[in-house]
């Protein structure tokens, strides 16, 4: 009997968590596309939770409000983008340079082509978290891998050797700068390849040799 009663136990509580996380990804689905369009300003907790077919309380269950969860879509939006950054990376031929080259470009590829990331990460992320808090977030997402990179360069004498934590930040600023351009191109498939054409010149500028 206290064997069969553990069990029952168990599985109750293998049910609930399955239902809050069911309810959690509920919640984020329904941020990201409200987040997208017609925008966080624009989006109420009221159309959040209808739209995710949840409770205002299973909202604050969750988060702690609608910053909260659009924190959470920009986390869940920034490791998608890293994982797709990384992906091609590794799937690239060549050395550490040719495969920071298609990680790079991949991102501005990537940004070109997605509208959540263009207005949660780019357009309206600074607005929302506040700059600190975006900065630090770029910063955990994008230059803390930067200034890895950039060691293993400096390591392998492919570039000259210098602090690699701000040379990172400095790389950080002009990718956004280009994605920024990216999500207010409309689409335009000329500027997208200019802007992450121009971005690779720069890149290249800090190679030791120029191939």
């Amino acid at each position: 009997m206290k064997r069969q009663a553990r069990s029952n136990r168990g599985g109750a509580i293998a049910d609930m968590q399955s239902r809050a996380a069911k309810t959690r990804e509920q919640l984020l689905a329904a941020g990201r596309a409200l987040f997208t369009e017609p925008g966080y300003h624009l989006t109420g907790t009221g159309t959040l939770v209808a739209r995710a077919g949840v409770t205002r309380g299973a909202l604050y269950h969750h988060f702690r409000g609608k910053q909260d969860l659009f924190e959470a879509v920009f986390r869940q939006l920034a490791t998608e983008l890293n994982e797709q950054t990384s992906a091609a990376a590794r799937r690239a031929k060549g050395g550490l340079w040719h495969r920071v080259v298609t990680a790079f470009s991949t991102y501005l590829d990537v940004v070109a082509a997605s509208p959540e990331i263009q207005r949660i990460l780019l357009v309206d992320g600074a607005g929302v978290l506040g700059w600190q808090r975006w900065r630090e977030l770029q910063y955990d997402y994008v230059a803390s891998g930067v200034t890895v990179t950039l060691e293993k360069l400096m390591h392998e004498g492919q570039i000259e050797k210098c602090q690699a934590q701000p040379l990172a930040h400095l790389i950080q600023a002009a990718l956004g700068d280009a994605a920024l351009c990216i999500a207010n191109a409309g689409g335009d498939g000329q500027t997208v390849k200019q802007t992450r054409d121009a971005f690779l010149f720069l890149l290249r500028g800090l190679q030791r040799h120029h191939k």
